[in-house]
């Protein structure tokens, strides 16, 4: 049963700030978004860019009062799987930057059908950027807890069950285990889950070119923040691979960094590690509601997530 509206925002009323002199819209995801990503900014359509054909910004609308709560959750539950980073160096010559994009995505997608599965309780996450860190646990029932500035340094439990996206669409801990373990068909997947979900942006039903960013943003979240199976992020790092603009920027603290584009416009930023398979960094996230938050300028997300048996106390 949904959420209802009223309850979610009796339970955000001693989190939230205080209400700033101006309208706001009435959908909780605007409302949970200004709580917990006050410094971060959600990435927007506009009629010129549109009109240009580029990549698409979207903020999605929420299908119900609970995926609208989840943004909540969202903000937090964000990460790629992290560790410690290797060592900075020099940047790749410009004749190679092109094909060692893609050959780092192929090497991190060995890596990644090695690795043993990993389990636990809760799918614990954290991101952080200059001037924020967040923390979530969310157990396999959906339960979630969060930490942060906004919390006061408190571990929240939230009243509502949190669930994953898949760049638009959901995607539930069961499906996530049985998804495509081949490139190809784990594309085309994502792509039948986008076209057949009710996903809206805020210009109703999404575009072609709002539909192509959606699946490969989920390709994104399985790398970076999803509890995915090894061979599934092996999958999704390939699928990746086959994008024609995925350049190498050159080594950097915790891997390779690499710019992605679609159509011309850059998409991501990533720093790779493809000695663990590991995404260190990236410069956007999707939501549990299916809005992509992104860094200001050249900043980026510090990444971690793990499967943990512990809650915080």
């Amino acid at each position: 049963m949904n959420a209802d509206p009223r309850d979610v925002r009796a339970d955000l009323a001693g989190l939230l700030p205080a209400p700033a002199e101006r309208d706001l819209p009435s959908d909780r995801h605007r409302l949970i978004q200004e709580f917990v990503m006050n410094e971060i900014h959600t990435d927007h359509p506009s009629a010129e860019r549109a009109a240009r054909r580029t990549a698409p910004r979207r903020r999605l609308i929420l299908a119900s009062a609970l995926t609208g709560a989840l943004a909540a959750a969202a903000a937090v539950v964000v990460i790629g799987v992290g560790g410690s980073g290797g060592s900075g160096g020099a940047a790749d010559g410009p004749a190679t930057a092109a094909s060692s994009g893609q050959q780092i995505l192929l090497a991190a997608a060995t890596t990644a059908e090695q690795a043993p599965a990993t389990s636990g309780a809760y799918w614990y996450l954290r991101t952080t950027s200059t001037d924020t860190e967040w923390e979530s646990w969310t157990g396999r029932d959906g339960r979630t807890w969060v930490r942060g500035a906004k919390t006061g340094g408190d571990v929240i439990a939230l009243s509502w069950a949190a669930s994953f996206r898949l760049g638009g669409p959901e995607v539930s801990l069961a499906q996530l285990q049985q998804l495509p373990t081949e490139p190809a068909a784990l594309k085309h997947w994502i792509t039948e889950s986008v076209r057949s979900s009710d996903v809206r942006t805020s210009a109703g039903r999404p575009d072609a070119a709002m539909r192509e960013q959606m699946v490969f943003d989920g390709l994104l979240a399985l790398l970076a923040q999803l509890p995915a199976p090894p061979e599934v992020r092996a999958a999704a790092f390939r699928a990746v691979a086959a994008y024609p603009e995925v350049t190498s920027t050159g080594a950097t603290d915790g891997g390779r960094g690499l710019l992605i584009r679609l159509n011309g416009e850059t998409v991501a930023r990533l720093v790779v590690d493809p000695t663990t398979s590991r995404i260190r960094k990236t410069n956007f996230f999707v939501t549990a509601d299916g809005a992509r938050m992104s860094t200001p300028g050249d900043a980026m997300f510090t990444l971690t997530a793990e499967w943990t048996d512990r809650l915080p106390r």
